[in-house]
């Protein structure tokens, strides 16, 4: 025997449930768990890639903000070193205090004193000058001996540059004993040759509070450092340096000037390229809860990614596994029941493959079999019971039938009576009923010609003659070119019955209603109109949508039926418009292409 049949030995001998349960394992579950597990591994790596992006993207941002800021310092400071007027009046030599506020009143105040106030992020912007003759105060101060042993005088005058920023300690005004950082541009005022006599220096501070508030924003995913140009730490999340100590604190640096000691993962990022700010950096150190967090949720989608993925296929192969083995036992008991000549069918519903297959080939088998055994007689009765129900059926359609000659009949007797007797003014109502009925009857044809149609129309309306006497009047204008055409039967019948119904009934006075049917250009139009109740514009619009979405409310059935048969009769080609005026009017008019319709001459002809 080869190897290929005694593998299939094998498996053939395996139990079914067995054989289910290796394919779960194998082909379901195991698949499953790998395939969700390299997942797992790729969506991390990705989650973390994107969060440090985020946060790349986040230091970003404060680092923007924050040379917008300078930037519109030092453009500041070029707009005041450009002022020659105001360059001039801080190299005047002004003879006593009284000639110098005159001239600080009438410009200087103004002049710097508007950019805080334009610009929020700048808390103080002030001059400093070699000129003697100024008045310290507002924001002009003479240059002093502790102003030039200053940190940021001093780096002014050792950079060649005109505008550099600097940051340093000085004193807090709120409180002497106690040291603040400072972040300051400083721009040399030396744009004209001429007027360099005396040295001056225009510095602009930042508030470290803005400054703090950009930080503040990125708190929940940074903790950012500002460093400046000598590795000093300038500000940080956690708040502006405050305190007596001399120094503002120093990050370690390697050999190449790279800071170091920072926690994993954090970004540096040089504030700018600009000679101002150069070496400048701002410092990201990510917050551990937030990509710890973020990997937390995909540990807990995946978790519930690997529930879902093999409870639903554990249930479905469960219930795939019982339906099976449930059938499959149902034919085996009921195949014993053969055996002993018990040819049971099996009561259930079998299902469309092949097992609900083999099920319905055995309760055939089986009913074949019992079929077989009944004898001719049991089957004559059966023939017999059949035949009666046929019988039964067609006297029931015969009957159906009776009832309307019986009505017809009928009133063809009671015509006979009224002539005896002489009721002429009942006479010919009930002709005209009895015409309706008799051409009920017979109108096989889905199409009739005008002239019929208003035919009928005509007796319909006597009848209502009748029965509102001098308070009922009709009028009918045809054009006799039309008449000879086809359109579907009790289409003008319909109208007229729902005018009569529904518009005049309720009318006190006279009743008027006037049916017309003539040729417009190339299509014919059918006009039923009444001085009927009428009804508001919100009603008219209910009835007509009704008709147009086909809704089915019980209400307006002859209306619908009209419009209905005009669509299928003439492919939604016909036009079908009401208008109405409450206590005035009510108009249907139906206007038909006659190149859709057929005169009852060409019928014939085709005939």
């Amino acid at each position: 025997m080869s190897r290929k049949w005694k593998l299939l030995r094998i498996v053939n001998d395996i139990p079914l449930k067995f054989k289910f349960l290796i394919i779960y394992l194998m082909c379901v579950l195991l698949p499953i768990l790998c395939i969700n597990s390299l997942f797992f591994l790729q969506d991390s790596k990705n989650t973390e890639r994107r969060e440090m992006d985020n946060l790349r993207i986040s230091l970003d941002r404060v680092r923007n903000e924050i040379m917008q800021m300078v930037n519109s310092g030092v453009v500041i400071g070029n707009a005041v070193s450009a002022d020659r007027v105001f360059n001039e009046m801080l190299e005047y030599t002004y003879s006593d205090n009284v000639a110098y506020y005159e001239e600080y009143d009438s410009y200087l105040r103004d002049k710097l004193g508007q950019y805080p106030n334009i610009y929020p992020y700048i808390s103080w912007i002030g001059v400093y000058t070699s000129n003697p003759t100024l008045s310290n105060g507002g924001s002009y101060f003479m240059l002093k001996p502790n102003d030039l042993k200053s940190e940021w005088y001093q780096k002014m005058n050792e950079k060649k540059d005109k505008v550099t920023v600097t940051s340093y300690l000085d004193t807090n005004p709120m409180n002497p004993e106690e040291k603040l950082v400072y972040v300051s541009i400083i721009r040399k005022l030396d744009n004209f040759p001429d007027l360099m006599k005396f040295s001056k220096y225009l510095r602009i501070d930042i508030r470290m509070d803005k400054l703090l508030e950009l930080f503040d924003k990125e708190s929940k995913y940074l903790l950012i450092k500002l460093v400046d140009e000598e590795n000093r730490l300038v500000l940080e999340s956690a708040g502006a340096f405050k305190g007596n100590d001399p120094l503002l604190p120093t990050l370690p640096v390697s050999k190449d000037s790279k800071l170091t000691g920072l926690p994993e993962k954090s970004f540096v990022s040089p504030l700018s390229s600009a000679s101002y700010v150069l070496n400048w950096r701002l410092v990201g150190i990510p917050e551990g809860s937030r990509i710890a967090e973020e990997r937390k949720g995909v540990i807990h989608f995946f978790i519930w990614l690997t529930l879902i993925s093999t409870i639903i296929p554990t249930i479905l192969i469960y219930i795939i596994m019982h339906s099976f083995n449930f059938r499959v036992r149902k034919l085996s008991k009921h195949m014993q029941l053969v055996k002993n000549e018990r040819f049971e069918p099996i009561t259930m519903y079998e299902g469309k493959d092949e097992i609900g297959n083999l099920l319905r080939s055995f309760n055939l088998m089986t009913e074949k079999i019992r079929n077989l055994i009944n004898d001719v007689y049991k089957l004559e009765i059966q023939k017999k019971d059949l035949e009666l129900e046929r019988v039964q059926a067609e006297l029931n359609y015969l009957q159906s039938q009776v009832d309307p000659h019986f009505l017809f009949n009928t009133l063809n007797a009671i015509l006979v009576v009224c002539k005896k007797y002489r009721y002429e003014h009942v006479i010919e109502i009930i002709q005209n009923l009895s015409r309706i009925l008799r051409r009920l009857l017979s109108w096989k044809e889905d199409l009739v010609t005008v002239e019929e149609e208003l035919s009928f129309t005509d007796m319909y309306l006597q009848i209502e003659k009748f029965r509102f006497q001098d308070r009922f009047h009709y009028e009918l204008s045809v054009d006799e070119s039309v008449l000879s055409y086809r359109i579907p039967k009790m289409s003008i019948q319909s109208l007229v019955e729902n005018s009569c119904k529904h518009g005049l009934q309720s009318v006190k006075g006279n009743r008027r209603i006037r049916i017309s049917v003539e040729r417009s250009g190339m299509n014919m139009l059918m006009k039923v109109e009444d001085n009927g109740i009428g009804m508001n514009s919100a009603k008219l619009d209910e009835i007509v949508q009704s008709l147009y979405k086909g809704e089915d409310n019980g209400k307006n059935v002859g209306l619908r039926n009209v419009y209905r048969r005009l669509n299928l009769f003439y492919a939604e080609r016909s036009l079908f418009q009401m208008e109405s005026i409450p206590f005035e009017k009510t108009s249907v008019t139906i206007q038909i292409p006659l190149s859709l319709i057929r005169k009852q001459e060409e019928i014939s002809e085709h005939v």
